[in-house]
């Protein structure tokens, strides 16, 4: 029988290998919207494995190729599956063609458990070698994508050539190294600059406390219909995707792509619109797990996104038809434009970061976290610690009007290395309540992040709702007990947990939302 554990491991170490080398019909603009059934087909062929069931191992492995033909790692799988078979001939084309097609790991094949029965085959040798001699060739007609010079204060535009896909994660890794430009001293910095808080921030710019705009991207997810004007943060770079992308849609909407090395700003001022409603791109992800998913990794690969509540909410009507909130996004109020003043705010707030700061948020994956610490830190109301650990600092969505980009920068600048504040994990819960006459008990347990800090405080408080229908129960290292009283429950309840170290400030919150499923159903008719 198969060796279960090791296979299930190899199978996720290798599916990157593999989908870079993925020939086509299947191209990489194809893979997004392949997503949810590869991964329904790789949890069906683990429990397959599991189960040493042979026969669904093979007719999973060939839907998997009916799926994405030429796959190098579903032609690899079926040859393990063929290799139970009496004849290792067929399993022997199949492991062929799976290194033919990039799956090139010789080690790997030569103990792998499940091809012990033709390992000792001369032609299983043959293959063996094969795929050593060829290691590290590209699979003709396809490439290899390789990592692009990005001079900083430059556009790079991405494609086939500087991409890769991670199916384990569904997203995009944009291959690039920065490279240092021209007019990048302080003074020139100081005088280009035109973004907000100008009078603050260029003064920091020239005596050279500031780190300023190189190292990081600028991403527009709308084709331009809300992007901001580059030539205002010095040395800021933008990357875009190619019109092969475009013609796909793959440049639109909810993130998709990992950017490694840098702090990301990004927007994306769009909704999906019926004939009867429009939802706002955040309700949508809320919505939909991968999409949710998709923001959640790009909060933790040091992203920031500013997305328009559009017409979700509305601070005048008290119209919230939000499931829940979450860090990983910040929404404005508005509709189209709204979510620039954000964008730019953001610009300058990583451009007030002092180098070593700004070095130290990014070994951390905190640059998300850390910009919606300051909006929410620096929100105007928002004074004392008290207003910050309540709903004064967390409105579903943010106006315009309580944006003070000079206290932002003021705050971004005064960061040292050792009061950055942490975030918390799990970013954000949403716990639909279908049953309104009990009361409920909900447990969870929290992390601080980055990994490894050792005097963290926790502190979880209701920012929505009615604080009255909730108890809350601290325990050790993180964990929480929630009661909620649920009963006739007509409006959403967001409990936010904080954390800070004996150096830092409360950081960024995390959020789980209890709504009720009838109410906010009829919201969104």
């Amino acid at each position: 029988m198969p060796d279960k554990a090791r296979y299930v491991q190899m199978a996720g170490l290798l599916a990157l290998c593999a989908a870079v080398h993925a020939v086509e019909p299947v191209g990489l603009y194809d893979y997004p919207r392949l997503h949810m059934q590869q991964s329904r087909l790789r949890v069906q062929l683990i429990q397959a494995v599991h189960t040493g069931n042979i026969t669904n191992m093979e007719a999973i492995c060939r839907q998997g190729l009916s799926l994405m033909p030429g796959d190098a790692t579903w032609q690899y799988n079926l040859a393990c599956a063929l290799a139970y078979r009496a004849n290792p001939d067929a399993a022997l084309d199949a492991l062929e063609l799976a290194v033919k097609a990039g799956f090139r790991n010789a080690q790997a094949i030569e103990n792998d458990n499940d091809l012990k029965r033709i390992s000792t085959n001369a032609r299983f040798r043959a293959i063996v070698q094969m795929a050593r001699e060829t290691a590290d060739l590209p699979v003709p007609g396809r490439p290899m994508p390789k990592q692009a010079r990005l001079t900083m204060g430059t556009r790079l535009v991405l494609g086939k050539s500087n991409l890769s896909w991670d199916f384990d994660r569904g997203l995009y890794t944009a291959l690039f190294k920065f490279l240092r430009g021209a007019g990048e001293s302080p003074e020139a910095m100081a005088a280009l600059y035109d973004g907000p808080a100008k009078d603050v921030l260029a003064a920091r710019l020239a005596d050279g406390t500031a780190a300023g705009n190189a190292g990081d991207i600028y991403v527009n997810r709308d084709a331009d219909h809300s992007r901001i004007d580059l030539k205002d943060f010095p040395l800021l770079s933008e990357l875009r995707f190619d019109g092969e992308a475009k013609k796909k849609g793959i440049d639109r909407a909810i993130p998709n792509t990992l950017y490694p090395g840098a702090a990301v700003i990004g927007n994306a001022s769009l909704a999906i619109v019926t004939t009867n409603d429009s939802c706002s791109l955040v309700r949508m992800a809320m919505q939909d797990p991968q999409s949710m998913l998709s923001l959640q990794q790009c909060y933790f690969d040091n992203q920031f996104w500013v997305f328009p509540a559009h017409k979700d909410y509305n601070p005048a009507t008290g119209l919230d038809r939000f499931m829940g909130v979450t860090p990983c996004a910040l929404m404005s109020v508005g509709s189209s434009g709204s979510d620039r003043y954000y964008v730019r705010a953001a610009l300058a707030a990583s451009a007030a970061l002092r180098d070593d700061v700004k070095k130290k948020v990014k070994e951390r994956h905190l640059f998300g976290p850390l910009m919606q610490y300051l909006f929410r830190r620096t929100r105007k109301g928002v004074e004392t610690e008290s207003d910050y650990l309540s709903e004064k600092a967390h409105p579903t969505a943010f106006d315009r009007a309580t944006l003070d980009a000079a206290k932002v920068v003021q705050l971004a600048h005064g960061l040292t290395t050792d009061s950055i504040p942490p975030a918390v994990l799990p970013f954000s819960a949403f716990v639909p309540i279908k049953n309104t006459d009990l009361e409920r008990e909900f447990d969870f347990r929290f992390k601080a992040l980055p990994n490894g800090l050792t005097d963290v405080t926790y502190s979880w408080h209701v920012v929505h709702g009615d604080k009255k229908r909730v108890k809350i129960a601290p325990g050790n290292d993180g964990a929480v007990h929630l009661s909620v009283d649920c009963r006739e429950l007509m409006e959403r309840i967001d409990v936010a947990c904080f954390a800070k170290t004996g150096k830092s400030d409360w950081g960024a919150p995390s959020f789980i939302s209890i709504y009720p499923v009838a109410v906010q159903s009829a919201k969104r008719q």
